[in-house]
Parts: C-alpha cells; sequence; structure tokens
C-alpha cells in the first residue's frame, strides 16, 4: 500500500495556531480585476502609521514531472498592493530572487504587472512593458530580476504576478505571512507535494492560521529526451498531498530594541527536503543525521580537508610561538593571543574558506573572514598536540540554527572549542582585543553543531552570561562651596571591550569631552585613567578626579545618579507581540558617599525605595540614607535571565519605567541664611 506524503511540522520560535479553513476561506482577487471599490478596501491591521497595505498576496508551489527525467518545481506569486502615501513608494520596486549554481538557474515566466490609478471614479490601467525587467547577479549563487512599476502616485494600486520554475527541490519557496514594512489584508499559501518527496515543514510566528490538507491520487508525466532519438514518456501515479494556510489581517511586526532578529519572529513557513523514495527504489536521505553532515563537512576541501591534514608547513612557527611554555594550558592560549593579535578578520561572519583558498595563504595575508581565521587557530592548535574542532553557530542577527535537523543553511559563523584542564574553552579568534574563553554577546543565539567524528550539539545560552558593573562616587567639601573627590567604575566585559575598541582610535581628550557631556551641569575632569587596557581577560577599570561648585546659588537641584543615571525607558513601546531578548544578564551597582557642601543644607532627599520584576526575575533598589553632613545613596540593578515572553512585556515595561522615574529624582539642597 503506498502510504501518502510524510510531513514534519514543528513551531521553531512559537506555537503556529491553526485552524480549518472555511468556505469563506477563498482567494479574493484575480489578476487584472481591480475595480473603484479596491480603492476603499478597510482593515483592522491598517493604522495611522501604514504607508502601504498589501491588499492580497496569493502563492503556490506546485512540484510537476518534467521533460529532463524528473521533477521541477512550479512557485507561482501574485501581490496587489495599495499605496498611501509617498513613503509606501518602495512598494513600486520588486526584486524577484532567482537561485543559480553553475550553468543552471531557475527561469522566470509569466511576469505581469500592472499600476492602477482611480480618475473621476474609473480605473486607469498601465502595463510594465517586458523590456523593464532588468537582471543583476546578487552573488555567486543569486541573480535579482527588477522592474519598478509605471505611472504610480499616492493612492495607486500596484499588482503583479509571475511564475519561478525551478530544479533546485532542495527548499520549496518559503512564505511570509507577515513583513516588517506594511501590514497586509489577506495572505494565502498553497504546496502540492507528490509522495515520493517528504519534506520537513518549518512554522514559526504569532499570526493564527487557517489551514486545510487533502490528498488525492494523481498521475504525474515524466520525459527525458534520448540524445537524438524520440524523448521517452513514462507515468508514476501516487497520493499528491496539498497543504493551504490563509492569514487575515496581519499588521507588519515592528522591531523593537532587545531583539535577536526580526526574522526569528515573522509568521512564516519554511520548507527543507528530508527523503525522496520512487517505487523500487532504496529511499534518499537529504537531511540525514548530525554524524552524516559532520561527515560530510569534514570531507569539504573548503572546511574539513584543511584542518585534518597534517599541516607541517606550520610547524617552525607554532615551535617560536610557543616556545617555554609550561603547560598545554599555556601553549592553547598563546596561539590563540598569536592569531587573534596578528590577523584580522575581512567579512564578520562564514562557514568555509573562500574559493581556491588555503590555510597557508591565509596565514601570509594575515586576513580572512570568521570562518578562515578560526579554521587556522584550530589547525595550529591541533599542530601543536591540543583537542580543537570547529563549532557551527548562527549570531543573533542571522536567526536560530535548529537544534533538531542538521540544516547548513542555518549557521552562518563558526567558533573554535578546545579544552583546558579537561573543560571545553570556546575561542574566536577573529574579534580583535577578545579575551581567552570569550564570546561576543552576539554568539549567544542557542544551538551549535561542533563538528567531529563523534558530533555534539551544544547551546550558547545568554542566560549564561552575566554583565556586572560597579561605579562608585566619593565627594567631599572644596574650600568654597563645592564638591571635590573621585570617580571610579569597573564596567562590564562587553562595556570595557567596547572601550578598548573605541580608545584604540581616539584619545583619552576625546574620552573626557563624553563623560562630560554625560553630566547634567558643568564638571572639572582631571587625572582621567583607565586600567587593563591591555588585559584582555578582564574588564577594565576607568577612574578621574572630579569638582564643581554652586557658584553661590540660593538653591541647588542635583540628581545623585550623576552621570550613571538611566534616563530612557528602553521599553517604549505600548504593547509587544513577541518576546523581550536581552544579550546578557545584568547587575549594576552604584554607590555614592557625598558630603554636604559648605553653606548649604537638604531641603528634599529621595525616598528609598524597593521592587522586583515578576517575584523572582529581577529587583531593582534605591536606597538613601542622609546626616546633616553627609547624602549615601546605593541603587541596584539586577536582571536575572534574558528572555521574557510577550506577556511579560507590561511588567518590563513597567518596571523599567519605575527606574527611569526614580533615577531622574533630584536632592534639593537649600543655601543656609
Amino acid at each position: 500500500m503506498i502510504s501518502i506524503i510524510r510531513v514534519a511540522m514543528l513551531g521553531i520560535c512559537c506555537f503556529v495556531a491553526t485552524q480549518q479553513i472555511s468556505a469563506q476561506g477563498k482567494n479574493p482577487i484575480k489578476f487584472g480585476k481591480v475595480s473603484a471599490a479596491d480603492f476603499n478596501t478597510t482593515s483592522p491591521a491598517i493604522d495611522t502609521s501604514s504607508n502601504a497595505v498589501i491588499l492580497a498576496d496569493v502563492g503556490s508551489s506546485v512540484l510537476e514531472g518534467n521533460s529532463k527525467g524528473f521533477f521541477s518545481l512550479k512557485y507561482t506569486h501574485l501581490r496587489r498592493v495599495k499605496i498611501i502615501n509617498k513613503k509606501g513608494m518602495d512598494a513600486a520596486d520588486v526584486s524577484i530572487s532567482l537561485y543559480t549554481s553553475g550553468d543552471a538557474e531557475e527561469k522566470l515566466d509569466e511576469c505581469k504587472a500592472i499600476t492602477y490609478n482611480l480618475e473621476n471614479g474609473e480605473v486607469k490601467q498601465t502595463k510594465l512593458e517586458s523590456n523593464s525587467i532588468f537582471k543583476e547577479k546578487l552573488s555567486k549563487n543569486t541573480v535579482v530580476r527588477k522592474f519598478t512599476f509605471p505611472n504610480v502616485k499616492e493612492g495607486s494600486i500596484v499588482e503583479y504576478t509571475y511564475t519561478v520554475i525551478s530544479d533546485f527541490l532542495s527548499h520549496l519557496r518559503s512564505w511570509e505571512f507577515q513583513g516588517t514594512s506594511w501590514p497586509r489584508v489577506y495572505s494565502e499559501y498553497t504546496v502540492k507535494i507528490p509522495q515520493f518527496f517528504s519534506y520537513v515543514f518549518l512554522a514559526q510566528g504569532y499570526i493564527p492560521l487557517k489551514s486545510e490538507n487533502s490528498s488525492r491520487m494523481q498521475s504525474f508525466n515524466i520525459s527525458e529526451r534520448n540524445g537524438t532519438q524520440a524523448s521517452n514518456q513514462f507515468t508514476l501515479s501516487g497520493y499528491e498531498n496539498t497543504n493551504r494556510w490563509i492569514a487575515q489581517d496581519i499588521p507588519a511586526l515592528k522591531e523593537e530594541s532587545y531583539t535577536s532578529t526580526i526574522e526569528n519572529h515573522l509568521s512564516k513557513i519554511d520548507f527543507q527536503l528530508k527523503q525522496t523514495e520512487f517505487p523500487g527504489q532504496t529511499p534518499t536521505e537529504y537531511i540525514g543525521s548530525w554524524a552524516k553532515a559532520a561527515e560530510n563537512m569534514l570531507k569539504r576541501e573548503d572546511f574539513g580537508n584543511e584542518i585534518t591534514r597534517a599541516n607541517l608547513w606550520l610547524n617552525d612557527d607554532i615551535k617560536t610561538i610557543t616556545e617555554g611554555s609550561n603547560s598545554n594550558a599555556e601553549k592553547i592560549r598563546r596561539l590563540y593571543d598569536f592569531v587573534r593579535d596578528n590577523f584580522t578578520a575581512t567579512y564578520n561572519s562564514g562557514l568555509f574558506l573562500s574559493d581556491n583558498t588555503t590555510l597557508k595563504d591565509i596565514f601570509r595575508k594575515k586576513s580572512g573572514n570568521v570562518a578562515e581565521i578560526n579554521l587556522l587557530l584550530i589547525a595550529m592548535l591541533r599542530n601543536a598536540g591540543a583537542t580543537a574542532n570547529p563549532v557551527m553557530i548562527s549570531t543573533r542577527g542571522h536567526g536560530w540554527a535548529h537544534p533538531v535537523y542538521p540544516l547548513m543553511t542555518k549557521y552562518n559563523y563558526l567558533v573554535c572549542e578546545t579544552f583546558v584542564d579537561g573543560q571545553p574553552v570556546y575561542l574566536d579568534a577573529s574579534r580583535p582585543k577578545m579575551g581567552f574563553g570569550k564570546l561576543s554577546p552576539d554568539c549567544y543565539n542557542g544551538s551549535g553543531f561542533v563538528v567531529k567524528q563523534q558530533p555534539v550539539n551544544i547551546s550558547f545560552e545568554a542566560d549564561s552570561v552575566l554583565e556586572r558593573k560597579v561605579t562608585m562616587i566619593f565627594l567631599t567639601q572644596d574650600d568654597k562651596n563645592g564638591l571635590q573627590g573621585v570617580f571610579k567604575s569597573i564596567p562590564g566585559y562587553y562595556e570595557s571591550t567596547n572601550l578598548r575598541n573605541k580608545l584604540a582610535t581616539q584619545s583619552m581628550d576625546d574620552l573626557v569631552k563624553e563623560i562630560k557631556k554625560s553630566y547634567s551641569f558643568p564638571v572639572t575632569i582631571k587625572k582621567p585613567f583607565v586600567d587593563s587596557l591591555n588585559k584582555f581577560d578582564y574588564p577594565v577599570t576607568i577612574g578621574y578626579d572630579m569638582s564643581f561648585d554652586f557658584e553661590d546659588q540660593e538653591i541647588v537641584y542635583l540628581n545623585p545618579m550623576f552621570s550613571e543615571i538611566t534616563s530612557k525607558n528602553p521599553f517604549s513601546a505600548a504593547d509587544r507581540k513577541y518576546p523581550v531578548e536581552m544579550p546578557f544578564k545584568i547587575s549594576e551597582n552604584y554607590v555614592l558617599n557625598m558630603d554636604i557642601p559648605k553653606g548649604y543644607k537638604i531641603d528634599e532627599i529621595p525616598k528609598s525605595a524597593r521592587v522586583r520584576l515578576n517575584e523572582n526575575d529581577g529587583m531593582f533598589e534605591y536606597l538613601v540614607s542622609a546626616t546633616d553632613q553627609k547624602i549615601m545613596l546605593n541603587c541596584r540593578i539586577d536582571i536575572k535571565k534574558t528572555n521574557f515572553p510577550a506577556e511579560d512585556y507590561q511588567s518590563l515595561r513597567e518596571f523599567f519605567g519605575y527606574v527611569t522615574k526614580k533615577q531622574s529624582e533630584q536632592i534639593v539642597l537649600k543655601k543656609i541664611k
């Protein structure tokens, strides 16, 4: 008995709610048929910030028998957009991506476009001329066809349709039900797949989808030309499985602060070919196992081959670099420091060596992409007798790597795994001034794939990273009626790294100018210093002497947080439809010990407060004590986790709203009569 297509459905960032399509779930448009009423379409998804609106977005992917002895993918897309104002004119520019590999390229077919304008109650059409479609080579594997709609004005409706014929079946065209620019009134996607193909469906997003599934017996006609002879023709019979999804009144998803990438949260469906199985043939796996994926990677000339060979040409340099090392741990550290300090990343991502490039080329040029630099580090560590493996990850801006299926396209970055005293250490020599065992916050984005004979999946979680900052200010009376003292701060590790990189290109005087701007009143700064600038494993210490006076003012308003105030709530949006994703946990402690200046007394002072975030997710503490001579403040913020679901957004917003309000409160000093 022939089984119907096997489909694995998996939500990779959230649960995708679905319900069966009702009788009303029909495609509302037909190409070329626009009426005056279509110019007045309304939807709850359209708001005052909408510059254009997608009235309908309809697509389909169908696998059909072809004349090359196999199957081709026929993808059809129809979109209708209303341009509301000048800011929505981007909707009139269309780019269609086509995949190319060697001599093979996806074929664009039947591309048509029409601009509609309503003039005196009558719909006027302007059609796109076929010679107005241009071709551009975007990258090695991507060609784009571009065009701009003619005669577009504010209020125009633009509509286009096209078909792409593709012999690349590994990925069906993905479908976005939601975008970041414009709301969508109606979105529909249909896929029809013969039972001989098994695809994994990867669904994500927060928009409820209506769906329907059906299956029917179908005949698939396939032909193949036999040299100069007539073509061979044959028919395969089997079930064709149809999946159809519909979404309606979908708002645009706007990117807010603390978002890894908005692409993780758009409502969409991706597809990956898992297996083919034809009658009388052994099934062919395309995704396979993690072990198979690792085996394939280690065989690649632009990946595994370069680190598995002996690389004896490195011997002399490694001997020089590690000479005098007293332990394996010291050898590893010296080699890491050497690569980090002597090689420059030309591209801040990558998994493979560039075309016709070897590690010897990278060593000679002293530059390369992220993968090239870290593969060189791995080769050097192995040559020195250490265990070292490549680890494929996806950075925060690239999206999540899949934790279940070894989908290589989900990765975009490479780091090194080694071991010190039996414990794993992860290194990235492509980042300047990055300490041993430190990775950029962008790397803490979930699943990582350790590529070795017995591969391992590991996880880089933002919750494992704590950014701790301590700041102290001590102020005493001066000889007049002002204050003088010292500022000292130990920023978190990543803030320290940013400061190191900043001071690599600017002077201390430039830094002092920035510091002065952070105060709300004139301040004199002397003896500025930054310690541990070259001790990359540790945070820096920044400090200076400071002084200021009150120029005999009758009343003085003074914020006790000085330059360390949180002046703006990072969560300004009224609501949020997707999680808050912080890059690390936060611990900030601020201590002020201040004399009351000569000739003044306290008139008003903020009250102490302590607030919790969701019971145990965070805490804000603002503790004030005062005498006739002194004011002391201890302010602390702790955020104990990095990921907050959308339902926690309001409590997070209120928490930081309280922090900014409390930290803006002033001490009022009044002159003693």
